[in-house]
């Protein structure tokens, strides 16, 4: 402000200077002062004029008019509350599911790696023609750095479930094993500490990195954690640093409690197996992924042929590189639910428009009641150009005040959804914060919505005759035909997208009870699992011996109904793999084709889960390693290997390298049973005692048949309490019933019934405030009308009856304008349904029915309003 003053005083000294300059001259001349100044002062022009032109050339001057239109139409919101409260909040609605909805988005697809320049990252994978069991020498990999020169580095890295101990005290945790580069190459800086680097490989000493979640959960961020042991299998390893909070690794989801390095320099420098680590690259500046890709692959190519690799290696699996992004880190989360959250976001702006379009409505009819003002200002001289400034102004402002507490209470609907993600065996965590994305999404939301709002009260002005407005406003004329014809057009609108919204929502639902509904092959009631892990002590060759006590404590457990042990159950989400078998008359046409899947069981294992045995008998306690092997197989397996055929007696034999392959009898076929998605047929699967394994198992799962329902928390604690007196280091976690690993097989189902159900009775309750808001503006607008028709013989049911005429006549239009859009919509989502087709006319009959109830609803006040004037009174006040 001094700048500017004094920029105005100098201003006002160089016109003074001007002047007596001029007057100095006059003088000369001849002329006397008083003359001089006058003949001068003309001589200049007008002063004012172009002092107010320097003041505009300094300043903002728009400011000034913007402010007084933002202080004039807070004035008139305040003195109409009941409209500025439903204006407000219905923008919030509509702006903060949007929000909501986004920001799962951006966590889920669109946030980048939390890392130093994520879009220079790669991830490096081997392909070929055929799967194969062999693969590349490690060294080939490692050295594509310095045989290239498309990589300013290189990481390896391998997340799993772990089993850790801290101060003697086992836990499991999700972790992972990493080069010593890793956090380098990322860019990673510790909060705490220092992080892993290339002499760190060595393991000498071996040391660990934990993140700053996990330090917070487990430690309560004590920074003495620093120099902390933590053993993982048989070797310690020392805590020396903390991630920063928001790094949680490159899977998006899954958060990394413990890094410990890999060591390089060992075994892996000859492992000729197949990779079980990822790979991630930095590019060079200015090298981009596809030439990357071609140097790698000649390298690697290369490397292979003088490393005396396999032959097959290099024509099945190891035949060239691919290099894919890593700006988004590893993209399983993106694949599951990138169609899901593409489908609520269509949703979610459906009910912006509907939001919107009520807003329109509300702003349309109060510029009715306004229609005075504007003529009396028209006639006065301010410009339409103004009037529309201003309503522009007042829009915003509306739209502020509804749109910011909307973002506010969207992390509130956030939170309650990531709630959801993170239930099951494994949760989702997923990093929600708001950014700038988010910030400028919805800045761009509520700036469109409140533009295009500001349209129809802008139209209404463009229109306006200023003669007509003000004989409207002394009510000396009827409504505007063309306003009311637009609000009904309006709420028409609004109808068809209540009608999409709502066959959306009524088809989630009838997928979810489908799913729910699907043939299981097993019972999933009240059965609940664990995963027990064997203490490291105990020998490979212990473990058969001790995992038969485990089964034996759990099943002396009181409460117990039956127990069983497993590798993995029904929906849990783990897998065996596709498994090479050979069988007798059987030639596959590919390797893909002759595999199964196996799972290690106990007996019990059908009888605890409930799974039909359908011919032969089931494995029992006497199929131990001293007996014939035996197997039962599915009835996937049974048709595909052996069709009409009886294979009961048949033997399947697993191939075993540098080893005598391993052969099993079949001596039963039970049901099928869901693996891992309710919406495919269940896949081939193969079951081998325990006893008899193909390979030894560290950790298996136990499930437990409770012999009364709901006793879940008291049989837990008991074996809890027997497993603790057999060994105290067993481990025990991820404990869950059978019905909750179903629950979150359904998640995405879930997810889109729940929210899009949601979003459906919004629209509901949106269209019905819209269509009770036009028809009372109809009722408020012909009151003189309904008045003179009730004094000249018109019964109140008739009066009502129009109304409900022509709630049911816009209603009716609405559904027949939007069947087509709600059939398109559902043909587009085909892919998440299931058991609902998009042609199937129950969902759009269903949807019809609740919207004329609604409407009928809607209308019967305003009906019940019209029917109830007195002709008397309405004339006198008209």
């Amino acid at each position: 402000m001094r700048f500017r003053k004094r920029s105005d005083n100098h201003f006002q000294t160089e016109i003074e200077a001007h002047i007596r300059l001029e007057m100095d001259r006059l003088i000369s001349d001849g002329m006397t002062h008083a003359e001089a100044h006058a003949a001068a002062r003309r001589a200049f022009g007008n002063v004012a004029m172009v002092q107010e032109t320097h003041y505009e050339s300094q300043r903002w001057i728009w400011w000034n008019p913007l402010g007084r239109d933002l202080r004039y139409g807070l004035r008139l919101l305040r003195k109409s509350p009941v409209f500025t409260l439903s204006a407000a909040v219905t923008i919030a609605l509509g702006v903060g599911a949007n929000t909501a909805v986004f920001r799962l988005a951006d966590a889920v697809l669109l946030q980048s790696l939390p890392v130093q320049s994520p879009q220079n990252l790669v991830f490096i994978e081997s392909a070929g023609a055929t799967v194969s069991s062999s693969a590349a020498p490690y060294p080939c990999l490692a050295g594509l750095t310095d045989r290239t020169g498309s990589f300013a580095g290189l990481a390896v890295f391998a997340t799993d479930e772990l089993r850790i101990e801290i101060d003697g005290r086992p836990e499991p945790i999700f972790g992972q094993v990493a080069s010593g580069n890793y956090f380098e190459l990322l860019g990673v800086k510790p909060v705490l500490g220092r992080l892993m680097d290339g002499n760190d490989e060595k393991l000498n000493p071996p040391i660990a990195a934990i993140s700053d979640s996990y330090w917070q959960r487990r430690f309560h961020r004590d920074p003495h954690v620093l120099g902390k042991s933590i053993k993982v299998g048989d070797r310690i390893y020392t805590v020396a640093g903390i991630t920063p909070p928001e790094f949680l690794g490159l899977e998006p989801g899954r958060s990394v409690d413990v890094t410990v390095p890999i060591d390089t320099s060992g075994s892996l420098q000859t492992y000729k197996g197949p990779w079980w680590f990822s790979v991630i690259a930095r590019l060079q500046p200015r090298v981009s992924a596809s030439n990357a890709q071609v140097a790698a692959s000649l390298a690697f190519q290369s490397c292979m042929s003088h490393s005396g690799a396999r032959a097959d290696a290099a024509t099945a699996r190891s035949q060239r590189l691919e290099l894919h992004s890593a700006m988004h880190g590893i993209g399983t989360l993106r694949r599951k639910f990138s169609g899901p959250l593409f489908a609520l976001m269509a949703i979610v702006v459906v009910v912006l428009l509907l939001a919107t379009v009520n807003v329109a409505n509300l702003l349309l009819a109060r510029g009715i009641g306004r229609r005075g003002e504007f003529a009396i200002r028209l006639a006065t001289g301010a410009s339409r150009g103004r009037l529309m400034r201003q309503l522009l102004a007042e829009t915003l402002l509306l739209f502020a005040l509804g749109a910011i507490p909307g973002i506010v209470l969207s992390g509130w609907a956030v939170d309650l959804v990531t709630a959801l993600f993170a239930q099951g065996r494994r949760p989702i965590t997923l990093e929600t914060s708001s950014n700038w994305h988010v910030l400028a999404f919805s800045i761009a939301v509520t700036l469109t919505a409140a533009v295009v709002c500001s349209l129809f009260p802008v139209w209404r002005v463009f229109r306006t005759d200023t003669q007509q407005s003000i004989n409207e406003a002394q009510g000396r004329t009827s409504e505007s035909r063309g306003t009311a014809a637009v609000m009904r057009v309006l709420v028409g609108f609004q109808v068809a997208l209540s009608l999409v919204l709502l066959g959306g929502a009524i088809t989630f639902a009838r997928t979810l009870a489908n799913l729910r509904h699907v043939d299981l092959g097993f019972r999933h009631e009240s059965a609940l699992t664990m995963s027990v892990e064997l203490p490291p002590s105990v020998k490979s060759g212990e473990s058969i011996g001790l995992w038969n006590r485990v089964l034996a404590a759990a099943r002396e457990t009181p409460g117990v109904n039956s127990a069983a042990l497993c590798v993995f159950t029904p929906l849990s989400g783990r897998d065996s793999g596709a498994t090479p078998v050979r069988t007798r008359d059987y030639r596959p046409a590919n390797l893909e084709d002759s595999t199964v899947r196996v799972n290690h069981i106990s007996d019990g294992y059908f009888e605890t889960l409930g799974i039909q045995l359908l011919r032969g008998r089931l494995l029992s306690g006497q199929d131990k390693q001293d007996t014939m092997k035996v197997a039962v197989i599915n009835e996937s397996s049974a048709r595909y290997f052996f069709g009409e055929r009886d294979p009961i007696g048949q033997t399947i034999e697993f191939p075993r390298k540098g080893a005598v392959d391993a052969v099993y009898r079949i001596v039963g076929v039970v049901g099928n049973s869901k693996h891992n998605d309710l919406r495919e047929p269940s896949p081939r699967f193969v079951f081998i005692p325990i006893q008899q394994p193909l390979d030894a198992y560290r950790r298996l799962t136990l499930v437990v048949a409770p012999a009364a329902a709901g006793k879940q928390a008291e049989l837990l604690k008991g074996i809890r309490s027997r497993l603790a007196s057999l060994d105290p280091e067993l481990l025990i976690s991820e404990v869950i019933t059978i019905r909750r690993q179903l629950e979150s097989t359904l998640l995405t189902e879930r997810l889109l019934a729940e929210l899009s159900a949601a979003f459906g009775i919004l629209a509901l309750i949106l269209a019905s405030v819209g269509l009770y808001g036009v028809l009372s503006y109809r009722i408020g607008q012909q009151r003189q009308s309904i008045g003179i028709q009730m004094a000249l013989g018109a019964s109140p049911s008739s009066v009502a009856f129009s109304v409900l005429r022509q709630s049911a006549s816009v209603i009716a239009a609405g559904i027949v304008c939007g069947l087509p859009f709600a059939f398109l919509a559902e043909r587009m989502a085909d892919s998440l349904l299931w058991g609902v087709k998009s042609s199937d006319l129950t969902t759009y009959l269903i949807g019809a029915v609740v919207l004329c109830l609604v409407g009928f609803v809607s209308a019967l006040l305003p009906a019940r309003r019209a029917s109830a004037i007195e002709p008397a009174e309405a004339l006198r006040h008209s």
